[in-house]
C-alpha cells in the first residue's frame, strides 16, 4: 500500500514565490521512496494535483495577497474539498496556519485522520507567540489537536515542547539542501567566468544578501554596515538578491527600500550596490552564490532559512545574527560568524576583518560546506521524514 499524503498550501501559493513552496518544489522532484506519494490540494477546483506537477510553475505576474472574503472562501473550498476527495489521501501535510488550517486539526482527530503541521518560524507560528495574539488560546487549543509539529529548527521543536506538546508529537527535522545545484566553485576561473556572465566586478569582495528586502530580514542592518565598512575598505560591493517591488512581495514596505536606496546613493555607493530583484531560476542563483565572497542575512527574526543553508553548500562564508533558531546550524568560529542583532557596527568590523583575513575565509568556507553535507542530505532528510509519516499513520489506525 501507497500512503498518499496531501499537502495543504495557501491557496495562493501559485501568486506569490515563497520559502516552503521553493522548498518542496525541490523535495516533490527529488522524491524516491515508493511507499509514499504526493499531492497538493487546489481547493478552489476542488481536486488534488501530483506534487511534482502543482509546484512546478512561474510567476508570470505581480504577486498577490488575498483579501479578507477570499481566505473566508478558501475556508468553505478547503472542507468542502477535503470531504469531496475523501478516500483518496491518507495523511495531511499542512502548511499555513491561518482559520482554516487551524480548524482542520480537530476535523481531521474526529476522523482518525493524521495530520500534521510544519511549523517554519518562531514569533509567528510557535506557542509562545500564539498564546499572545487575539483569541491565542482558542487558536493554540485547535493545534494541539495535530497529530504531528514538523518543526525545521530545534528551537521552534523547543518552543512546542514549552507548551504542553509531546514528544512523540513534535519532530525536529532542519531542511534538506540540493548539494548538486548549490556547491563551491572549482576554482578562480569559475568564480571569474560567473563574474563576467552576471556583469559584477571580477575583483571586488562580494557581499551576498538572499531573501526579500524587508525590517525582519535586517536589510537595514547591512545596507548601514556596508556603508561604515566601505570607509575602510573601497573594494567593496553588495549584491541584494530577492524581492524589492510590491509587485515581487506584496508584503514590502517600499518607504523602506526607498529610504535605504536613499542612504546608498548619499555615500555615492550607487554603482557597489545591484538589486537584482526575484530571482526564480534556481540555476542562476546558484551561479550567484558561486560568484561571491560572503553570505550577510542579519535577521532579526526566522525559522532556518534555506538560503543560509544553500550558501553553505556554496562555499560562503555565513555570517548572521545570533539567534536562538541558528545555534545548531553556524557555530561560532568554526563553521561562520555571527553578530547581535541589529548591530550594524559589529557587523561592519566583522565583514572587514573576514575581508582581511582570506585565509580565514577558508577554513570557515570548508567547515560550512562538510557541514552541510554531514547533516543536511536529502536522502537523510527523506528517511527521517517518511519514517514520521508512516508513525502518524500507524498511530491514527489504532
Amino acid at each position: 500500500m501507497t500512503l498518499r499524503v496531501l499537502h495543504i498550501f495557501a491557496p495562493n501559493y501559485r501568486l506569490r514565490f515563497t520559502g516552503p513552496v521553493i522548498q518542496w518544489r525541490y523535495h516533490f522532484n527529488h522524491w524516491n521512496e515508493p511507499g509514499i506519494s504526493h499531492f497538493v490540494l487546489d481547493a478552489a477546483a476542488g481536486k488534488s494535483l501530483p506534487a511534482k506537477e502543482a509546484l512546478n510553475f512561474e510567476l508570470t505576474g505581480a504577486h498577490q495577497l488575498l483579501t479578507a472574503s477570499e481566505r473566508t472562501n478558501w475556508v468553505i473550498d478547503l472542507f468542502r474539498s477535503l470531504t469531496r476527495l475523501r478516500g483518496s489521501y491518507d495523511l495531511l501535510h499542512v502548511h499555513i496556519l491561518w482559520w482554516g488550517s487551524l480548524l482542520l486539526a480537530p476535523w481531521a482527530k474526529r476522523r482518525q485522520l493524521p495530520a500534521l503541521y510544519e511549523s517554519v518560524l518562531l514569533g509567528s507560528d510557535t506557542p509562545s507567540s500564539i498564546r499572545n495574539e487575539k483569541f491565542g488560546a482558542l487558536k493554540l487549543k485547535f493545534l494541539q489537536q495535530y497529530a504531528g509539529i514538523l518543526a525545521i529548527s530545534d528551537f521552534l521543536a523547543q518552543d512546542y515542547l514549552a507548551n504542553g506538546f509531546s514528544p512523540e508529537q513534535v519532530l525536529h527535522l532542519q531542511n534538506s539542501v540540493d548539494v548538486d545545484l548549490f556547491h563551491p566553485v572549482s576554482g578562480i576561473p569559475e568564480k571569474e567566468e560567473l563574474r563576467e556572465k552576471h556583469h559584477l566586478p571580477p575583483d571586488s569582495t562580494i557581499l551576498l544578501f538572499v531573501g526579500s528586502l524587508i525590517h525582519r530580514k535586517g536589510f537595514d542592518t547591512l545596507v548601514r554596515a556596508f556603508i561604515a565598512a566601505c570607509k575602510q575598505n573601497q573594494n567593496l560591493f553588495l549584491l541584494a538578491v530577492g524581492p524589492s517591488k510590491p509587485c515581487e512581495n506584496p508584503s514590502l514596505d517600499e518607504t523602506f527600500i526607498k529610504e535605504l536606496s536613499r542612504e546608498i546613493a548619499n555615500e555615492g555607493l550607487g554603482e557597489r550596490v545591484r538589486f537584482t530583484g526575484l530571482i526564480q531560476e534556481r540555476d542562476v542563483l546558484a551561479e550567484l552564490y558561486r560568484a561571491a565572497n560572503l553570505f550577510v542575512l542579519p535577521s532579526r527574526n526566522e525559522g532556518l532559512p534555506g538560503v543560509l543553508l544553500e550558501a553553505m553548500a556554496s562555499g560562503l562564508v555565513p555570517v548572521v545574527t545570533d539567534l536562538p533558531v541558528l545555534r545548531s546550524v553556524i557555530r561560532q568560529g568554526v563553521n561562520g560568524a555571527k553578530v547581535s542583532v541589529g548591530d550594524a557596527q559589529a557587523l561592519s568590523e566583522l565583514i572587514l576583518q573576514l575581508c582581511q583575513d582570506p585565509g580565514r575565509q577558508a577554513e570557515l568556507a570548508k567547515q560550512a560546506v562538510e557541514d552541510i553535507r554531514a547533516k543536511h542530505g536529502f536522502p537523510a532528510w527523506q528517511q527521517n521524514i517518511s519514517e514520521y509519516y508512516y508513525a502518524l499513520h500507524r498511530k491514527a489506525k489504532r
